[in-house]
C-alpha cells in the first residue's frame, strides 16, 4: 500500500477521545474498500463503475437532480412569488462557486452522495457581510473526520486549519442508520455486486480463451509422474498464449479433451439482466431509466417515469431542499422564505399528453394562460393574466344568492 493510501487512511486529528466520534474515516464511511466478496472482488466505487448499470444509474440520477429549476420562492400570505433579488437564488440557480455552474455543482454533490454516501460542501461567506457567496465541494477524500461533540457536529476537512461546524456545511448524506451521516452504498451491495463483477470477469476471461478455460490429456500410454506434470505445463503455456491462432501438437496415441464453460450454460446472459434489476433496486431508479428495456411498455415506462419523479428524484431535492432552508436563511428569513426544486421539470411526456394538461390547467383555473407560456419558455401576452373557470362553475352559495335574485 502507497504510502498516499495509508496517509489518507490515518486521521490526523487524534487528540480527541473515541467517545466523542462519530464516525471515522478509516472505518470505512468514506473508505476507498467499501467491501470484499468471497470471490476476492474488493467492492469500492472505482471498483462498481466498472459495472455499466451502475455508472449510468448514477449518471442519470445526479443528472436529473443537477436539471431541476432552483429557485427562492417567498410566501406572502396565502400566495408565494419568486425572490431572484436574494443572494441565495443566485448562489444556487445560477453560480454557487466560480469554477462551476449550479448543474456542475449538484452533479459532484449527487455523485458523491450516491457513490461515498456523502456530499459534503463548505459554505464561504463574506467577511463583512456574512452573507454566503460561494460553496466550496469537498472531495470525500478530504473529509478526515466528522465527531459528534456537545451536541454539535464537527468537520475535519483538509485544508482547514479548524474543524467546522455543522452551520458551515452543506451536508446531503445517503442511507444512514443515525441522521447523521450517511454510509457507502457498496457496504451493503458489496457481495451482490461482487457476483455481477465475477460474471464480467468471466465473460472476458471466456472472450480471452476463445471458451476454452480447461481440459484434459488422454493417453493410450501410461506416463510416469513428472512427464504428466511437463506435458500439462507445456499445454497451459501453449494455450495460454493468446492471440488469433493458438495451436498445440500432442504426441501420438494422445487426445486433449476440453471442459468449457459456455456462457449460455453459466448463464452470462441471465446475470447480465439481473445485475442490471439488482442495480436499479440499490439506487432506487426504475430499470429502463439504465437501460433495462425487456419488458418495457409505452404505457408502462411513462408510469415508471412518473415514480422516478416522485420515487428516486424528490427524496434526493427534499434534502437539499431542507439543507439550504436551515443552513442558508437567517431564523427571521425561514418564516417566510424557502429554496424550491421544480421536480415537474424532469416529467417529460408527448405533444398531446402535455396539450391535454395544459387545457384542464387552464380551464379549471389551477393556472394562467401566462403562466402555461413562461413553462414553455414563450413570452407573456398582455390581458392573459387572470384565470379562467367553467361558466357552469358555481358554489352553493352562487347558486342560492342566484335563486335569490330571480325571485325563485
Amino acid at each position: 500500500m502507497s504510502n498516499l493510501v495509508l496517509r489518507a487512511l490515518q486521521s490526523p486529528f487524534t487528540s480527541q477521545t473515541r467517545s466523542d466520534k462519530t464516525y471515522d474515516y478509516s472505518e470505512g464511511i468514506f473508505s476507498v474498500f467499501d467491501g470484499i466478496t468471497r470471490s476476492g472482488h474488493k467492492i469500492n466505487y472505482k471498483s462498481a463503475l466498472a459495472l455499466s448499470a451502475v455508472y449510468n444509474a448514477v449518471d442519470q440520477i445526479s443528472n436529473d437532480i443537477a436539471k431541476l429549476p432552483k429557485a427562492v420562492f417567498k410566501k406572502v400570505d396565502k400566495d408565494r412569488f419568486r425572490n431572484p433579488e436574494h443572494p441565495v437564488d443566485y448562489l444556487i440557480s445560477k453560480r454557487p462557486h466560480r469554477l462551476m455552474t449550479q448543474f456542475s455543482f449538484h452533479k459532484v454533490m449527487m455523485i458523491s452522495a450516491l457513490l461515498r454516501g456523502n456530499g459534503i460542501a463548505v459554505i464561504i461567506r463574506d467577511r463583512v457581510t456574512g452573507f454566503q457567496k460561494s460553496f466550496d465541494f469537498v472531495h470525500p477524500d478530504c473529509i478526515y473526520d466528522i465527531r459528534k461533540k456537545d451536541d454539535e457536529l464537527f468537520y475535519y476537512i483538509q485544508g482547514y486549519a479548524r474543524p467546522l461546524t455543522s452551520e458551515e456545511v452543506i451536508h446531503i448524506p445517503g442511507f444512514s442508520f443515525n441522521g447523521l451521516y450517511g454510509i457507502s452504498i457498496f457496504k451493503h451491495a458489496a457481495l451482490n455486486l461482487g457476483a455481477a463483477l465475477s460474471a464480467e470477469t468471466f465473460a472476458d476471461e471466456n472472450f480471452k480463451s476463445k471458451g476454452l478455460l480447461a481440459g484434459i490429456i488422454k493417453s493410450t500410454k501410461p506416463l510416469e509422474a513428472n512427464p504428466k506434470i511437463k506435458l500439462a505445463n507445456a499445454m497451459e503455456q501453449r494455450l495460454s498464449k493468446g492471440g488469433s491462432h493458438n495451436i498445440g501438437v500432442l504426441d501420438e496415441g494422445m487426445d486433449f479433451m476440453d471442459i468449457r464453460a459456455n456462457a449460455q450454460e453459466s448463464s452470462l446472459i441471465d446475470w447480465k439482466k439481473i445485475s442490471i434489476e439488482d442495480v436499479a433496486r440499490w439506487f432506487n431508479i426504475a430499470p429502463h431509466k439504465i437501460k433495462q428495456l425487456e419488458n418495457a411498455t409505452f404505457s408502462n415506462i411513462e408510469q415508471q417515469s412518473l415514480e422516478h419523479g416522485s420515487d428516486t428524484v424528490s427524496p434526493w431535492s427534499k434534502k437539499f431542499e431542507e439543507e439550504y432552508d436551515y443552513k442558508l436563511f437567517t431564523e427571521e428569513e425561514r418564516s417566510s422564505l424557502y429554496t424550491k426544486f421544480n421536480t415537474n421539470a424532469i416529467i417529460r411526456t408527448d405533444i398531446k399528453t402535455k396539450g391535454e394538461y395544459y387545457g384542464r390547467a387552464i380551464n379549471f383555473g389551477w393556472h394562467t394562460r401566462n403562466e402555461i407560456r413562461s413553462l414553455e419558455d414563450h413570452n407573456r401576452i398582455d390581458g392573459l393574466d387572470d384565470p379562467l373557470t367553467p361558466a357552469n362553475t358555481l358554489t352553493l352559495e352562487q347558486i342560492d344568492k342566484q335563486f335569490s335574485e330571480n325571485g325563485s
